[in-house]
């Protein structure tokens, strides 16, 4: 027993001091994690920053205060920049709110075209309108009106996910009245984010300009309802020929239902939607009801009108006009719209819409005598050909008249015979095409008289050559040999204007016709063959003119326009148009370049004989392009520049009987525009030279020789050399 409680004894003794080992072990090893710790926080504390200095806090508070007033001055700008737009939105919504057709007057002021009269409509004032008719509105487009501030965000941000869900396919709807005023006053149904995004900040811009009145007025004159009808009160005289303030309810809850889609809607068809029109109809009305914008006994009465059918009495509704202009208030239009696109940042739908109904008045640059006298001649049956390739198709020609020393345009027809058709396609201003020979006083002789290169009696060799890459053209003519300038360009021979281009350059030649207004240059085009009109797209008549222009106004390129300003309806200039100038040649260049042009209109073999007019200089080019495709007659007097082009809009060779059609045009305009003027040629600047000639040697006349004429010569380049042929 006493040996068992012995063992027992040192067992518990050896647990003892086993678990005293074990205490004293996790001692030692909590010493050590602590001595370790300890170490680590001395690290830390070894890297820890030294409290900053007086100098270095006011750095940083500095740097802070800065920080704060870059983002004051950010958010300042962009206040500022929003006030900005909307003051300009501001000054365009009070133009168009009212809806008045504008209208284009010419240089005397006379009024030639009403803008948008093909549009049915008419303004009328909110307290003509019956407020059952607002309220119907109201109820089934925009219960919230009254409420919001242009947008509804709750129902934009249901419709934004609902566009995120569908990836883009969906509708984004939820569109308020003032929204979609917005959408039919700029015209723009494009359905994207950024565009979306631009209705809300101008809905919002809207509802800080207009009161809730204005911009249910101006909804209720602009909305969309029925076939070319606009506005409540023409489609209360379309539906029930009678006044939008005689509407009863049920009639005012059928015109505010027709918004969802007015074609479906519509009684007249030929096809039986009264059911749906009843279901329509009680729709609003039950939208109304729950609004409690009617009574009971209303609704029940509307309802009861409805059960027998609505009488619709289809009224006599009929535009003002057919929206034909002619080809000159076309062009017009065209550039107000590019012009409002530009300066005004609209979009092309929105623009057109303002100038159409924001009742302006545009000052057209048209001389209105002059217009008649190019309408009258373009309008005979002479100049009319039946196309051999293309069936019901005829030529077709186009001329523009300038004052070049304004770069107004003073008339212009894009087409023969009686226009028909509204902003239809104007060969003035948009038909590219070949020029021919008409290229050559653009595009080389100007610029090689500018450069020294040439003088009008430089002598070349006009014999069959082949230049750079093999290129080898013909004359038109037959080749004459060694001829001047003048001779060449009298019966537009083709050799001597290539070794002129050769020795200018074509990268040279582009750039003075860039210059000069010609903006349809290519790459391809700078080659030699650019010197006879090989262009790969071709030029406009306008631009033609206008660079014909540059000549007859000594030098300088001035922007050709079709208006001067626009003002609104309180005379307030909305738009005033700038022409881009440019001095591309000096008088005695463009001088001796008018009297060079003479010569095919004076000269024995001149391709333009049948263009003089009696007691005027006149300077003019013609242009025939392969296989007869296209003739030009580009040409001018003191007074005016007019380019003429004639030909089939798809190639097709003109016959010798119509060959002289563009010349012929030309003359007959330009005879009848010059009556009332006092008879002249160009003035002379007091530094070119003047020289005699002998015809026979090319050289200075000796005296003795009796073939002679005066030429013309900057100064420093006259010819020294005497004939010794006499």
């Amino acid at each position: 027993m006493s040996n068992k409680k012995k063992k027992k004894k040192s067992t518990k003794v050896e647990k003892k001091s086993n678990e005293n080992i074990k205490a004293e072990n996790i001692k030692n090893n909590q010493k050590v994690k602590n001595i370790n710790k300890g170490s680590k926080n001395s690290k830390k504390k070894k890297k820890s920053k030294p409290p900053l200095t007086k100098e270095e806090i006011i750095k940083k508070k500095k740097r802070r205060i800065i920080c704060f007033l870059f983002i004051i001055i950010i958010l300042i700008i962009l206040l500022i920049m929003f006030l900005v737009s909307v003051y300009k939105w501001n000054k365009i919504i009070k133009d168009i709110i009212n809806v008045e057709n504008s209208v284009v007057l010419d240089s005397s002021g006379n009024v030639i075209a009403v803008l948008g009269e093909t549009r049915i409509q008419q303004t009328v004032g909110l307290d003509k309108i019956p407020k059952n008719l607002v309220n119907a509105y109201v109820s089934i487009e925009d219960k919230n009106f009254y409420k919001h501030h242009g947008i509804n965000f709750k129902r934009t941000i249901g419709a934004i996910g609902s566009y995120i869900v569908h990836r883009g396919s969906a509708s984004y709807g939820g569109s308020t009245i003032t929204q979609q005023l917005v959408k039919n006053i700029t015209g723009e149904n494009e359905s994207s984010i950024s565009r979306k995004i631009t209705e809300w900040n101008r809905a919002i811009m809207t509802e800080m300009v207009l009161s809730k009145d204005q911009i249910m007025q101006t909804y209720l004159n602009v909305i969309y309802v029925g076939p070319n009808v606009y506005g409540v009160e023409m489609g209360a005289r379309y539906y029930f020929n009678k006044s939008v303030s005689d509407l009863d309810l049920a009639e005012c809850a059928f015109l505010a239902g027709l918004n969802h889609s007015p074609n479906s809607y519509n009684p007249f068809r030929d096809y039986d939607n009264s059911d749906k029109i009843k279901s329509r109809t009680t729709t609003v009305l039950n939208v109304m009801l729950e609004e409690n914008y009617i009574t009971n006994e209303e609704y029940q009465s509307a309802v009861a009108e409805l059960e027998t059918g609505l009488h619709f009495e289809e009224g006599d509704v009929e535009p003002k006009g057919d929206g034909v202009y002619s080809y000159m208030v076309d062009a017009t239009i065209s550039e107000v719209i590019e012009d409002l696109e530009k300066n005004k940042k609209m979009s092309e739908s929105f623009a057109t819409n303002y100038l159409y109904f924001a009742g302006l008045r545009i000052y057209c640059t048209q001389n209105s005598e002059i217009q008649n006298d190019i309408e009258e001649e373009c309008s005979k049956s002479k100049y009319i050909i039946k196309s051999s390739n293309v069936e019901n198709a005829t030529s077709q020609a186009a001329m523009v008249v300038i004052d070049h020393s304004t770069g107004k345009v003073m008339g212009c027809v894009g087409g023969l015979g009686e226009k028909t058709s509204s902003r239809g396609f104007n060969r003035a201003t948009q038909a590219l095409r070949q020029t021919g020979s008409a290229i050559k006083p653009i595009a080389v002789l100007g610029p090689a008289l500018e450069e020294k290169i040439i003088t009008p009696v430089t002598i070349y060799d006009d014999t069959k050559t082949t230049f750079t890459n093999g290129y080898s053209p013909d004359d038109c003519e037959n080749e004459l040999g060694k001829i001047t300038v003048r001779r060449a360009v009298e019966s537009s021979q083709n050799i001597p204007f290539v070794k002129m281009m050769e020795q200018l350059t074509p990268k040279k030649s582009v750039k003075y016709m860039e210059n000069e207004g010609i903006t349809t240059l290519t790459d391809k085009d700078c080659d030699l063959p650019l010197s006879l009109g090989g262009l790969q797209k071709g030029s406009s008549p306008l631009e033609m003119a206008g660079a014909y222009a540059t000549i007859a106004n000594g030098g300088k390129y001035i922007e050709p326009i079709f208006y001067t300003i626009i003002e609104n309806k309180k005379g307030k200039v909305v738009l005033k148009n700038t022409q881009k100038t440019k001095k591309v040649y000096s008088e005695d260049t463009t001088y001796i370049l008018k009297s060079l042009l003479t010569q095919p209109v004076i000269g024995d073999d001149g391709t333009a004989k049948s263009c003089k007019i009696d007691g005027f200089e006149v300077a003019a080019k013609t242009g025939t392009t392969n296989d007869n495709y296209d003739k030009w007659l580009c040409g001018f007097t003191k007074y005016y520049t007019g380019v003429t082009w004639f030909g089939f809009d798809t190639n097709e060779s003109i016959n010798e009987g119509a060959d002289a059609m563009a010349n012929h045009i030309w003359t007959e305009v330009m005879k009848k525009i010059h009556e009332s003027y006092i008879k002249g040629g160009f003035d002379k600047p007091n530094n070119v030279q003047e020289v005699v000639i002998c015809k026979d040697s090319g050289k200075k006349s000796n005296g003795r020789c009796k073939n002679t004429y005066i030429e013309y010569f900057r100064k420093g380049t006259a010819i020294d050399e005497v004939c010794d042929m006499h």
